[in-house]
Parts: C-alpha cells; sequence; structure tokens
C-alpha cells in the first residue's frame, strides 16, 4: 500500500468510527500514521517548534492534472525559495502535499485531515469551483486559511478564504468587449457544467447585454463529455459571430478540435477565460488554435524582473515542463501574500493575518503589481488579452492596468468581508 491509499483508508477508517469524535480520533491516529499522510513524517510539537507547516491540495493525478501538476511544482518551488530566503518570521516551512487525483470526493476528505491538525496554518490548493467548495467550508469550520490561486467566479463571501486568481468580471468584461469590437454581437456560450461554468455564463450574459450583443444560444457540457457532435450542429444552425468558451479540462480539448474539423474556426472567433490554463495550444494543432483570445493575469511572456527570475527558477527546477499559464504563478502569488501578511501581523494566528490581509497586502509578483481588495478578497490586478499565434504561443494584445474584482455576483446580492460581511463563511450563488 502507498502513502495514498493509506491516506484513503486512513480517511475511510474514520467515517467509520462509531461513538467517536472525529477530530480527536483523526488527531490521534495522524499522530501515529504521520501527520499529512502524504508528505514527511509528522514531526512531535516540542521538536518542531520552529516549524511552520502549510499544506498544498492539486490534481497532480487524472483528468485535471494538467492543471494540478504545474501548481504543485510551484507550491513545492516557492516553499523552497522562501526557506533559502530565511522562512517566515525566522521559521521553516513544512509543506504538506496532498494529491486529490481529480476527485472531489478526495478534497473532502483531506479537508477534514487538514482541519483536525492544529499544526497546519495555511492551505494553498484547489482547482475547480467545485472542488474549493468540496474543502472550503470544511477548512473555514476548522480555523483554517485558504487561498484559491485560481480563475474564480467570484460567489465566495469567506472570512477565511482569499482568491489569487482573476474573478470572472475580470477577465469576461475584456474579451466581450474585444469580440463585440472585433468579432460580431452574437455570441453563443459553451461551458463547463458545474459550479464555474454556470457563474461564468451567467457573466457573460449579462456582460454581453450590457455591450449590446445576444446570446443565440448556451450549453452545459459535463468535464467527463469529449463528444461534441451535436453541439457543433447546434453552433452551425445558430451561426454566432463568437463562441464563448467557459470549457475546462483534458476532455473539453476534443471540442476545438471538432471546432475546428468542421470548418467553423474560420468564420466563427472563440473567447475564452479558460483556454490555455492547462497549456492546451501546446497540444492541439496551429489550425485548432489560432486566433483563440484569452484573457489572463499571467502569461511566461511577461517582460519584467520578477517574471524572468520566476521562469528562470522554474525551468532549473523543472526542465521538461510546459510553458508557464496563469494558474502557478498565482501560487507563486499567494503564497508570497500569505508571508507578507504573517509579517505584518507578526504571528500565524488566524484573525490577525486576516486583518493584515484585508489591510490590502500588496506583491510585485510575476504578473506585476497586485493589492489585496479587502471587502471581496481577491486581488487588484493587471488583466492581458492575448491570443494563440503560428507557434502555439500566446501573443499579448493588449493589457488593462489594475482591474478591480467583482464584490457582486450576477443577479445576486454583493459581498464585503470587511463590513456587512465580516462574519461571512459562505458561497453567494447567482440567479441564472
Amino acid at each position: 500500500m502507498d502513502k495514498q491509499d493509506n491516506c484513503i483508508t486512513q480517511a475511510t477508517a474514520v467515517d467509520t468510527v462509531a461513538g467517536t469524535d472525529r477530530r480527536s480520533f483523526l488527531k490521534a491516529t495522524m499522530a501515529v500514521t504521520g501527520g499529512a499522510m502524504l508528505g514527511a513524517p509528522y514531526i512531535g510539537r516540542a521538536a518542531d517548534a520552529r516549524t511552520i507547516h502549510v499544506a498544498s491540495m492539486f490534481d497532480v493525478t487524472g483528468g485535471l492534472s494538467i492543471y494540478g501538476e504545474p501548481e504543485m511544482n510551484v507550491s513545492r518551488m516557492t516553499i523552497d525559495h522562501i526557506n533559502k530566503s530565511g522562512g517566515v518570521l525566522g521559521r521553516q516551512l513544512k509543506l504538506h502535499e496532498y494529491d486529490t487525483q481529480s476527485k472531489i470526493e478526495l478534497y473532502s476528505r483531506y479537508a477534514q485531515e487538514i482541519g483536525a491538525n492544529d499544526d497546519i496554518a495555511i492551505v494553498v490548493g484547489c482547482i475547480t469551483g467545485a472542488s474549493r467548495e468540496a474543502a472550503r467550508p470544511i477548512l473555514s469550520r476548522n480555523n483554517k486559511l485558504l487561498f484559491f490561486p485560481s480563475v474564480d467566479e467570484g460567489g465566495e463571501c469567506d472570512k477565511f478564504t482569499f482568491m489569487q486568481g482573476s474573478d470572472c468580471l475580470q477577465m469576461e468584461s475584456p474579451l466581450v468587449t474585444w469580440a463585440v469590437k472585433n468579432a460580431g454581437k452574437t455570441f453563443y456560450v459553451v461551458a463547463a457544467d458545474y459550479i464555474y461554468g454556470h457563474v461564468a455564463t451567467a457573466w457573460t450574459k449579462s456582460l454581453v447585454q450590457q455591450a449590446g450583443g445576444s446570446v443565440v444560444g448556451t450549453e452545459f457540457i459535463p468535464l467527463d463529455v469529449s463528444d461534441f457532435g451535436a453541439t457543433i450542429r447546434k453552433i452551425q444552425t445558430a451561426k454566432p459571430a463568437v463562441i464563448m468558451s467557459n470549457l475546462v479540462g483534458g476532455n473539453h480539448m476534443a471540442f476545438y478540435r471538432q471546432f475546428a474539423a468542421a470548418g467553423l474556426n474560420r468564420s466563427i472567433r472563440i473567447v475564452s477565460p479558460s483556454f490555455g490554463l492547462g497549456n492546451e495550444q501546446q497540444v492541439l494543432s496551429t489550425e485548432e488554435t489560432k486566433g483563440i483570445v484569452v484573457a489572463y493575469s499571467y502569461f511566461e511572456s511577461l517582460d519584467n524582473a520578477e517574471n524572468k527570475a520566476f521562469v528562470a527558477a522554474y525551468r532549473k527546477a523543472y526542465p521538461k515542463a510546459g510553458p508557464l499559464m496563469d494558474l502557478p504563478a498565482q501560487v507563486w502569488n499567494g503564497w508570497h501574500q500569505w508571508k507578507a501578511a504573517v509579517e505584518k501581523a507578526g504571528s500565524t494566528q488566524i484573525d490577525k493575518v486576516v486583518a493584515a490581509m484585508e489591510s490590502g497586502i500588496p506583491f510585485q509578483g510575476p504578473s506585476g503589481r497586485i493589492v489585496m481588495d479587502g471587502p471581496s478578497h481577491r486581488n487588484i490586478q493587471d488583466i492581458n488579452l492575448a491570443t494563440v499565434n503560428d507557434k502555439r504561443e500566446f501573443q499579448i494584445l493588449e493589457t488593462y492596468r489594475q482591474v478591480a474584482p467583482s464584490r457582486q455576483v450576477v443577479g445576486a446580492e454583493s459581498c464585503d468581508l470587511t463590513g456587512k460581511d465580516k462574519n461571512s463563511h459562505r458561497m453567494i450563488m447567482p440567479k441564472i
């Protein structure tokens, strides 16, 4: 039995113990079986007083590994960098790694284990909105910080959760503006059938309407679907000027291949806030990807000193890895913002760190300057529009400087975590 299997067996055992307090049982068994299970053996508190324990949960294997593997790589690299630079408050960091294997149930299971481990101060992790919502409520109930380094639909309103990735408004607003100006006003939306896809589509409809356009069709596609024949036929009938693709994951790459095979890429433009996050442009052909327009805070080609150092360090550590995209860069940003907040607070105590983050922690990272917006727990950051060129690389078209995140969810209430929602630990859902 490997460590991963041991972790699953251990969590299953907790679920079946009758008449035993779950938290107490987990604490006792982790002391015996190895703390974070997937990391190094657990070190007793007396011998470990100068170590700060932290964790990452990413899909290193399974269908979402195109995102999770580079994110875990950068998590390791960042912790190593911070430790070699003196640590946090003069203390070294110990990273506990959890491979969630692209399985939502493992996010819940590992969140329970982390919640029961009083030593772990923060989790930088989760990829999809569904995985975040499997882990976030559990971590929050157990007074654990979660930094979510992925693109963000915008409905989180949790005092203990901070988002590093761009939200839907930050990405889709420039995409819709560009598309209406350069392609046309009729949109067809294809989206992943989970929380991110639904919320992103609500933003698409709202922004297209504001821009004087119309959405002529909408489809939600399960993550395990790779046959888009019926969708292609509906698009051929609807004849939109623009496809807004809110698709995610390895299976959904098939859409771009089938779209090009039908010849639709010659007359319909694709814009997307999710394409390329897993280096899809490197897997698909030039014909299948050329001209797709995306919007992210980070691209590997950004010309600044921080990014050059970041890319050089990553290439040295992982010479065979593909191009760096937004998600791993946001992992780097998240760890450093947490470090800055802890050092401003002078403590890893959660309320003090939250207050420091909400004060507007700035960081000059690979994507440029980012500043935490306290009420929304999201970053103010640059947003770059880019298109895939003949070399299957992203060529930046335009940069929007210091774009503010949304504090409002489409068709729903706003969130103010420094005001009316200062004690909130919930998710706000839009009216779709």
